[in-house]
């Protein structure tokens, strides 16, 4: 049993403290644990600020308007919220490792983790650019006292394209962010997040473990029939130097519906970004 009496005067009992883990979909995070993940971030939605409440289709955001971005945020935490929780949203340019610029920072009160409140919704206001383009929208928790600080960073990374018998083409730039000369590989593969079971029941530890399994990066191939290649599939590139990536997919004959194809730069082990493309068919 802990002796009280040998702490000395105003020393805070360690079973006193309480820390909170503010948490986003994150990319990195979840690619870190062998996860597949989607670059279509479901924790982050634009509005169009005129008509606050509705989300609105961010493939097509126009230039110069004024919109809302809003992230979802949750808290790993049982014991320890985070009142007045910093939110920063910025935006890259589409692509993979391009040059971040600052969008604007509110803050939220975060109640511990299944209290009423949580997730909590941080909206920040966002005036796009006047160059019409794609855009990655990240979305970033600060917080000093985090749990694991390794899942405060989200990333929202789309374009659609429709396919022309049966095909589609898409591009962007792959950037080095880094201060060294470094070689970044591009991967492929065909997740998106499936179905939601169904909540309210316990389940034994091995039934959990399935449910998590079946988000194994090698659980979801580019499915079979369809022809993906990127180029380059790999590039050396200095500091801030960047390069263009084409992916070129061919659907199988008749496809219809909505086809998810996630392209993730990486260098060594780390993942340094990605975009989802997503390619629409009508058989």
């Amino acid at each position: 049993m802990e002796n009280r009496r040998c702490r000395p005067p105003g020393a805070i009992p360690p079973w006193v403290h309480r820390q909170a883990d503010p948490m986003i979909y994150s990319q990195r995070y979840l690619r870190s644990l062998g996860l597949a993940v989607t670059w279509d971030n479901p924790d982050i939605h634009v509005e169009l600020a005129a008509a606050p409440g509705v989300p609105v289709d961010a493939h097509t955001l126009r230039p110069d308007t004024d919109y809302l971005v809003v992230a979802r945020v949750w808290n790993g935490s049982t014991t320890g919220p985070a009142p007045g929780l910093p939110v920063k949203v910025s935006y890259l340019e589409f692509g993979a490792g391009t040059t971040r610029h600052d969008v604007g920072t509110t803050k939220v009160d975060l109640p511990v983790k299944a209290a009423a409140g949580c997730p909590a919704f941080a909206t920040v206001p966002w005036h796009t650019p006047a160059t019409p383009g794609h855009y990655c929208l990240q979305v970033e928790l600060l917080w000093d006292d985090d749990a694991n600080p390794a899942d405060n960073l989200g990333q929202s990374n789309t374009d659609v394209k429709p396919l022309n018998s049966p095909h589609a083409t898409f591009a962007f730039p792959v950037r080095n962010d880094r201060p060294e000369r470094a070689t970044v590989t591009l991967t492929l593969d065909g997740y998106a997040v499936p179905p939601l079971d169904a909540c309210g029941e316990d389940r034994p530890p091995e039934q959990q473990r399935s449910r998590l399994e079946r988000h194994r990066v090698e659980h979801w191939p580019i499915p079979n029939g369809w022809r993906v290649t990127v180029h380059p599939a790999e590039v050396t590139l200095d500091p801030g130097e960047r390069a263009e990536v084409t992916v070129d997919v061919t659907a199988p004959d008749g496809f219809a519906g909505r086809q998810a194809i996630n392209v993730h730069a990486g260098v060594g082990s780390e993942l340094l970004g990605g975009v989802t493309l997503y390619v629409d068919g009508t058989g």
